[in-house]
């Protein structure tokens, strides 16, 4: 029996090696497959042949080679030949898109819900099912992956929402949950700064950077890390959770029952409320929304500028510790703060003026791409990426081909 599961092992990891080298390469002959993988002409055949029954790998035709004789046939991810989903949790909405294996949205589904009118599991499952049932492109029984973003603490197994101050959770077992609605299909439940993170390091605004921070300030204010190209969610996926960080013990009570959090001086309904406040106490006309608040601050309101310096500060020593402790490549920003032209660029000479230990100039700041569809974009690429990477076999080369 051991010597079955260790062969059939082997075959699952070969397989992986096979898919991988023709997902980074975008096309490889068997020829050449067998080159880079040092496996038989014979292993590889047999690999790619059930890649294609499997809806993998398609055949592409001929590749053009020097001289005469048979061509050798070119080999690619059929990117029609399965898909992923990823469902964003926000406070009201859930949206949910499906992608082909090249990474491209084929469907979106967005709906309203309450995280505890009936259990969460079972409208996420019906978010995917409806989402789905939008596919023209692919099989919807090839579904490969789903990942299921939410606004919380998240276990390291990407199982568990240990903790959601936005959805009122703790300690639910969600992946397990999903999983039963669609079996056979693994289930990764990721923070959703963290998912935003990996989108942004996949194609986005850091794609081929190996380490990034990403911080986001919408509703909350929170930070994903990518360290080699890998989320690092920290010890019970605990990193990143910056926004209860307490700034002001004697500031505005926070929705965490603590006061001054780092969110009630950085997100949107703090700032208006604020806002708003003072411009009665100060007998000018209150903003009526965030939108006119920005305006009246871009155009130079006098009564607006200890408000926007706090924030400013605020901005400032967040991005300044972090990357003093981590020491990214690049920092990608995200939130309405790339709305402000003024903020953004006062943020850039305070960080270009900033005395860092090692220098840290503000074109390493980058706009983030996705926006808020980051974290959706986010949790279903990384089901992409966990089903084309190499198997982590050690060893020289990253490759082992099993062969005696």
């Amino acid at each position: 029996m051991r010597l079955k599961a260790n062969l059939q092992l082997m075959k699952e990891m070969n397989l992986a090696t096979v898919l991988h080298l023709i997902h980074r390469e975008g096309r490889l002959t068997r020829a050449e497959l067998t080159k880079r993988t040092g496996f038989s002409p014979a292993t590889v055949s047999a690999l790619v042949e059930e890649l294609i029954g499997s809806g993998y790998v398609q055949e592409v035709g001929e590749k053009p080679s020097a001289g005469a004789g048979r061509k050798a046939i070119s080999l690619q991810i059929d990117k029609n030949g399965g898909c992923v989903a990823g469902v964003a949790l926000g406070k009201a909405e859930m949206v949910c898109t499906v992608l082909n294996l090249y990474g491209e949205p084929v469907a979106e589904y967005r709906t309203p819900y309450r995280p505890n009118d009936e259990p969460l599991a079972q409208q996420v499952q019906a978010a995917i099912k409806s989402c789905m049932q939008r596919v023209e492109t692919v099989n919807p029984a090839r579904l490969k992956g789903i990942g299921v973003s939410v606004p919380g603490i998240v276990d390291e197994n990407g199982k568990t929402v240990l903790f959601s101050s936005t959805l009122r959770l703790a300690q639910l077992k969600l992946g397990e949950a999903v999983e039963a609605g669609f079996p056979g299909v693994p289930v990764r439940i990721v923070n959703d700064a963290n998912a935003a993170a990996f989108a942004e390091h996949y194609s986005g605004a850091g794609k081929d950077k190996e380490s990034l921070i990403y911080f986001t300030i919408h509703e909350g204010v929170g930070a994903g890390i990518i360290v080699r190209s890998q989320v690092h969610s920290g010890f019970r996926g605990g990193a990143g959770e910056l926004g209860h960080l307490v700034v002001d013990p004697q500031g505005e009570r926070c929705n965490c029952g603590q006061r001054g959090c780092l969110e009630t001086v950085l997100t949107r309904p703090y700032i208006l409320a604020d806002c708003q406040r003072k411009a009665v106490e100060q007998g000018v006309k209150a903003p009526g929304d965030f939108e006119e608040l920005l305006v009246r601050y871009e155009r130079g309101e006098p009564w607006l500028e200890p408000i926007f310096e706090r924030i400013l500060h605020e901005t400032l020593r967040m991005i300044a510790v972090s990357v003093s402790l981590a020491s990214p490549e690049v920092v990608v920003l995200a939130g309405w703060l790339n709305r402000s032209a003024k903020l953004t660029s006062r943020l850039r000479e305070a960080l270009d003026a900033s005395p860092f230990p090692l220098r840290f100039t503000s074109d390493r700041v980058l706009t983030a791409k996705y926006g808020e569809q980051a974290a959706l974009r986010g949790a279903a690429t990384l089901m992409l990426h966990d089903l084309f990477r190499a198997p982590d076999l050690g060893g020289p080369g990253g490759y082992s081909n099993g062969e005696k």
